[in-house]
């Protein structure tokens, strides 16, 4: 778990902000931590697809916004679950006559499975096999084995992209309590509205 503690400083001037605008300090910072833990999901998806070359709604799937900071409780939790490899099928995989070629990683090249298979032919998927990338265990017919590729959780894990993180935090949140402090300042002089 990552714990972030905010400038004590840019909390008294958000505090003051606050309170001559007649807003609720709680929730103004319940409010920036919100905006930061929704800018970071997006963020810790984003740093996936970086390294692993997954499509973004398979790279974000696993990220859950476990709970939200309120007025009562200032405390948001972004996590990533532990999932099972993802299938072949979503890094890339193109059947030819030879096999099945994917590309996992952004920065290496593309790799192939001889002998695998998405469907009768290249090009054609089949239905029962919902666009997984199968090879056969044996010379025999059956038994067929789905291939895999990386979850989204290995690729943030050895990438150790949690110190990455913590500094996106810290910047984001110091910038979205210094937005709230100007913008308590203006409605405390009537330039917008309450």
């Amino acid at each position: 778990m990552i714990s972030i503690e905010v400038n004590p400083k840019q909390l008294k001037e958000l505090r003051e902000a606050t309170g001559r605008s007649k807003k609720s300090f709680s929730k103004e910072l319940a409010a920036a931590i919100n905006h930061v833990a929704k800018q970071t999901k997006t963020n810790i998806g984003r740093d996936i697809r970086k390294t692993v070359n997954l499509k973004k709604e398979i790279s974000e799937r696993p990220i859950k916004m476990r709970a939200k900071a309120t007025a009562d409780i200032p405390i948001a939790m972004v996590s990533i679950e532990e999932t099972r490899r993802e299938g072949l099928q979503h890094f890339g995989a193109r059947q030819d006559k030879r096999g099945v070629s994917y590309k996992i990683s952004k920065q290496g090249g593309r790799r192939r499975v001889d002998g695998a298979f998405m469907g009768p032919s290249p090009g054609v998927l089949a239905p029962r096999l919902y666009g997984g990338v199968f090879k056969r265990a044996a010379k025999t017919r059956l038994p067929i084995i789905k291939l895999y590729g990386v979850s989204p959780y290995a690729a943030y894990a050895k990438n150790a992209f949690e110190q990455v993180e913590i500094a996106f935090i810290s910047k984001g949140l110091e910038k979205q309590i210094e937005r709230r402090i100007k913008l308590n300042v203006l409605r405390a002089n009537g330039l917008v509205p309450k």
